[in-house]
């Protein structure tokens, strides 16, 4: 009697044993382990970085203004005598020889404007052979202001009651010409250039307070012509900020490529790749866009102006410019056969151009970036 029982109880204390084992060696549950996040980019709300240096872009702008200038000057339709057009102080403020302009600053910079002209499509020798061919235009234009004294095959003045202009034989306005031809050329051309290719630029070493990185991308702000707090101020805009200001009320253009511009640099210093490359698409998307709508508009005040000589032909060269600016950003939306076409609308005459040519380049450009042409 005495084994039986005690077999059970032996039984049951093993048991016991064996489940308190079981509960003292179960592991504990694991505590989720956090990931910290990745602190957001700081970007100041104006171009107000303290190794910021954009200097020579600001030049550049500068003597095209001056350049360009010089041939506007002819356009007075008020003055007993025109001014007259030099072709050799074109050519010289170009190459930035023979101290041409008026500041000593600009004379002495060491800096040009034709070095740095793309070496597409013989950009250079192009705006060349304008100044030269402009020269004449001005000095027969110079015995009458208020007469027109250009028509198709014979350049000159083209004279309306609220503009003058100087034209080659095909109506192709020289100021026009000259100015979008190095807005495209030069400061389109070199502002995309750097920021295509902004990862091939050092960001480790220090040189005169900056990587060459940031000094790469402080170039490319400054091309675009804006002050250091834009949109906030738009005094002083120059060339594509000017014209960034133009449609900004249809794009919402301007904050836009502002705060891309900001932070790209902010994320350039903080060696934020990812932000930076993603701030950059933006800026060259919206830079061509500005592009894009600018020349839909010169194009419908064209059909406006069509029966007027000075005034159509003024507009068609300024949109004809926008368009062969495409040509020199290598990431563009539009495609090179598609530039072709919209430059084959304007033809190899804009006396010839018509109403139809004209809503052709506007739908085109268009549907290429999905604008609104009855807000522009």
């Amino acid at each position: 009697m005495k084994k039986s029982l005690y077999l059970p109880l032996v039984a049951l204390a093993a048991m016991t044993v064996f489940s308190s084992c079981k509960k003292d060696t179960k592991e504990p549950e694991e505590t989720p382990v956090e990931t910290p996040s990745t602190p957001a980019l700081q970007y100041p709300t104006t171009y107000n970085f303290a190794n910021a240096n954009f200097t020579t872009s600001t030049q550049r702008i500068a003597m095209l203004g001056e350049l360009a200038g010089h041939i506007r000057a002819a356009h007075t339709i008020t003055a007993a005598t025109q001014p007259t057009v030099s072709a050799q102080k074109l050519k010289d403020m170009f190459m930035n020889v023979a101290s041409q302009f008026t500041t000593t600053g600009a004379n002495t910079s060491g800096i040009q404007l034709k070095d740095q002209c793309s070496a597409q499509f013989n950009i250079a020798t192009e705006l060349e052979a304008a100044f030269d061919d402009a020269e004449p235009a001005s000095i027969t234009a110079a015995a009458n202001p208020t007469v027109t004294t250009a028509s198709n095959g014979t350049k000159g003045k083209l004279v309306s009651p609220n503009r003058a202009i100087l034209v080659n034989a095909t109506g192709l306005e020289y100021k026009e010409q000259v100015e979008k031809g190095l807005m495209g050329a030069l400061l389109y051309y070199k502002a995309t250039t750097i920021l295509n290719t902004i990862s091939s630029f050092d960001n480790s070493t220090i040189v005169n307070g900056q990587t060459a990185q940031e000094k790469a991308w402080d170039e490319a702000f400054g091309y675009f012509g804006v002050p250091i707090d834009f949109p906030t101020n738009t005094t002083g805009l120059k060339n594509w900020g000017s014209y960034c200001n133009n449609v900004n009320n249809a794009i919402q253009s301007n904050t836009t490529i502002m705060t891309a511009f900001l932070k790209g640099r902010a994320a350039v210093s903080a060696k934020n790749d990812t932000e930076r490359d993603a701030a950059r698409t933006i800026v060259v998307n919206t830079w061509e866009k500005v592009g894009a709508a600018r020349c839909i508009t010169y194009m419908k005040q064209a059909k406006t102006n069509i029966a007027d000589d000075a005034n159509r032909n003024h507009l068609l060269s300024e949109g004809i410019g926008f368009i062969k600016g495409f040509r020199y950003n290598t990431q563009k939306k539009i495609s090179d056969s598609q530039i072709a076409t919209l430059i084959g609308y304007f033809g190899s005459n804009l006396y010839s151009m018509t109403a139809a040519d004209m809503d052709n380049v506007i739908n085109t450009i268009a549907s290429i970036y999905s604008l609104d042409a009855s807000v522009l």
